[in-house]
């Protein structure tokens, strides 16, 4: 088969990504949770409790289910309050109940009720606490901790007298990970502030742990060309991670969004060209945090890639069978340009480098979040980056109102090839990548990220992260076009 004809296909099969079942996208369309609790609970119409709100806020494939998290919010007698609910969703096809399960005698919001909404086939009930984040409570107490930060402050060498805290949650996903930063007041003189505390279900706390400290080792961390967290204290009973601050006035998705915006609406502007200038220094501070010598952390490989992307494409085919062989001519080529072009030496990697990980300060380039960091090859943090730059860019042109199609969409796509390029040249002048290797790690993320907008629901962004892919996998090393 040709080269165009491999290209023909490949962007056929994509097709059936195009649009969401309608039992799936109906859950997530506003309002509609809100109206069947309304139908299904008779107290929530009560003169005591009332239903002002009900959105799903998450909803992911697991295996053949469809988990649900949704946040509900009430008048109860007389006084606001919000509340969590969590269930699953039955795909079209699944075993209904022969009748509706019967509800718990408990009340509408209180531990141990639950219910089902037949005309979403939505089973919910009232969600428990956080179990896998155990220290969440403690942390989120200001007293509390103030005691862990002082601990953690001595046992980095620091002398700084904690006199208390206010915390703020900046950053939770339920189940898997917190983020908290206090602004901190001291008794006797000046300690970092802000600190920077992170709780995170599993092993994620001690992989930064880890690699921050074999970072902040190494001459990276003094040298200026990007700056780290300190890290002053790792409680692994407890799962969280204490860290000092990396200075921030935005982050360069910030400003992405900003210049894209402004360039897909014609008016590109001065943050363009800012833009370019920091994806510049971003390129640079990659470079040196790979060439760091840094040891920590497993190795990670494409294979593993591929395989995560295969158990995705398995969990969505149980529900929505369509949708497994949609991938299959993209996979082959990529595994194909996997085998035509070796893998660099792997390097001290961020494993999740991303344009939400880079702070800018006064011109400086700061990275976040190593709960991720690995071995690999230098390719998957350069692809990863491009492939969230371009997506940042689709979503800007959709913000725009301009048209997914036509002139508009291969001007704006032009532009991001540009800005991806020119990323990687600036840092092919300070380490060596194959550029085939970033694009198969591009295209397997650009892959990803259209699988998550189905497995997460997220309908708005289906149709312009599947442009974006279309437009990579005509583009791929060994395409004709």
């Amino acid at each position: 088969m040709s080269g165009t004809l491999q290209e023909q296909d490949t962007l056929a099969a994509l097709e059936a990504f195009a649009e969401l079942p309608e039992w799936l996208a109906e859950v997530m369309v506003p309002g509609r949770v809100a109206d069947a609790l309304r139908r299904a609970v008779p107290e929530l119409s009560g003169p005591e409790l009332r239903l002002t709100g009900a959105e799903v806020d998450r909803l992911r494939a697991k295996g053949e289910e469809w988990h649900v998290h949704c946040r509900v919010a009430l008048v109860d007698g007389g006084r606001p309050r919000d509340l969590v609910l969590v269930g699953r969703l039955l795909p079209t096809g699944a075993a209904d109940p022969a009748e509706p399960p019967a509800a718990a005698p408990a009340r509408f919001g209180e531990p141990g009720w639950r219910g089902y909404l037949p005309d979403l086939r939505l089973h919910l009930e009232v969600e428990d606490a956080d179990a896998a984040l155990p220290a969440l409570p403690a942390l989120v107490d200001a007293d509390a901790a103030a005691a862990v930060l002082q601990q953690s402050l001595r046992s980095a060498g620091h002398d700084a007298e904690v006199a208390g805290c206010v915390p703020e949650v900046v950053r939770y996903k339920p189940g898997s990970r917190c983020t908290i930063v206090y602004r901190m007041q001291y008794r006797n003189g000046h300690g970092p502030d802000p600190l920077v505390v992170k709780t995170h279900q599993g092993d994620k706390g001690r992989t930064a742990w880890d690699a921050m400290r074999a970072l902040w080792a190494r001459p990276v961390a003094t040298e200026g060309v990007v700056t780290l967290a300190e890290p002053l204290a790792y409680l692994p009973e407890e799962r969280v991670l204490v860290q000092g601050p990396v200075r921030e006035d935005r982050t360069l998705k910030d400003l992405a969004r900003q210049a894209l915006t402004g360039a897909a609406a014609g008016e590109p502007g001065e943050a363009l060209d800012e833009l370019r200038e920091m994806l510049t220094r971003t390129a640079t501070a990659l470079a040196a945090l790979h060439r760091s010598g840094a040891e920590y952390g497993r190795e990670v490989t494409w294979d593993e890639e591929l395989a995560e992307v295969r158990d995705v494409l398995a969990r969505l085919a149980g529900s929505v069978p369509s949708i497994g062989p949609a991938a299959g001519p993209l996979l082959g080529r990529l595994s194909a340009l996997d085998a035509s072009v070796p893998p660099d030496p792997l390097v001290s990697a961020h494993h999740d480098f991303r344009p939400a990980q880079v702070l800018l300060h006064a011109g400086r380039i700061g990275f976040i979040d190593f709960d991720g960091a690995c071995r690999a090859e230098p390719a998957l943090d350069l692809g990863r980056f491009r492939a969230k730059l371009r997506d940042i860019g689709i979503s800007a042109l959709g913000a725009s109102g301009r048209p997914l199609a036509g002139e508009p969409l291969e001007r704006h796509l032009q532009l991001l090839d540009e800005l991806c390029a020119d990323f990687l040249a600036d840092y092919q002048q300070h380490a060596p990548v194959a550029a085939g290797r970033v694009a198969l790690w591009e295209t397997t993320d650009l892959l990803t990220a259209l699988l998550h907008a189905w497995t997460k629901v997220r309908t708005e962004r289906v149709a312009p992260r599947l442009a974006v892919l279309r437009h990579a996998a005509a583009r791929m090393p060994g395409s004709a076009s």
